[in-house]
């Protein structure tokens, strides 16, 4: 019992002295610490977000363009914020007039309306149009090829490409965007010479991508869906077969 008593009392002894000697290092390492992450910088948190912080990462933006990215996004907003004031304005107003009979509001509140879309999609591609201006060309190439690359993978997931293959697809998308941009006028014509540029593209992966087994998979019908049998209250309505 004598020895046990000593070892307890020899390891609280131990306790005491080596107590402050441990409180005096953990105190020496927080300002070093402190220390430390005060010269570290500190990473700035970006306001892109959803497709253009994809953006950002794809076409490896600087952050001079990230700034100016944010500046129209924020005037787009602002933009068509206001716009859609004045449509739920207009569209309380048009309730109103229903409400009254008055055909003569009604139809001048309707064209309002008809006039404000109008307007509307007009300031949304003009905004568009200032947001893909904070790219360079090559961006802009970068940024429509993944676009294409990225609905192809979509389009080709039951063929399971391997990364060999993502990467030609991901070059052809690339020629393709180039295509694309190179296409002038928004008219059927423009319309016509991108199909013919996605058809091609289409071709091309299925040449000199795809292989047999792959073209099949992507070939094989859907199974079709397997009914789920009735069971309770909802067979019990139907009654036996012939009723």
């Amino acid at each position: 019992m004598k020895s046990w008593k000593g070892l307890v009392l020899g390891l609280v002894l131990a306790l005491l002295v080596a107590g402050p000697v441990l409180a005096q290092e953990e105190g020496a390492q927080k300002p070093a610490k402190a220390e430390k992450a005060a010269k570290e910088p500190k990473a700035e948190k970006s306001a892109l977000r959803g497709e253009y912080a994809i953006m950002a990462s794809e076409c490896q933006l600087t952050d001079a363009q990230k700034a100016a990215l944010e500046a129209a996004l924020a005037a787009k907003e602002e933009a068509m914020k206001a716009g859609k004031e004045k449509a739920d304005a207009l569209k309380k107003d048009l309730a109103a007039a229903k409400e009254k009979n008055d055909e003569e509001a009604v139809k001048r509140i309707g064209g309002e309306i008809k006039a404000l879309q109008t307007e509307r999609g007009a300031v949304e591609t003009e905004h568009q149009g200032k947001i893909l201006g904070c790219l360079s060309p090559e961006q802009r190439t970068t940024w429509e090829g993944f676009k294409i690359y990225r609905g192809l993978m979509y389009h080709y997931a039951k063929a399971e490409l391997d990364e060999g293959q993502k990467a030609k697809v991901r070059g052809l998308a690339n020629e393709a965007a180039k295509k694309m941009l190179a296409v002038e006028g928004a008219g059927k014509e423009a319309e016509d010479a991108k199909n013919k540029i996605e058809k091609d593209l289409l071709a091309s992966i299925e040449r000199s991508v795809l292989t047999a087994e792959q073209k099949e998979k992507l070939n094989a019908p859907k199974a079709p869906k397997e009914e789920t049998p009735k069971t309770g209250a909802e067979g019990a309505k139907e009654g036996p077969a012939g009723m």
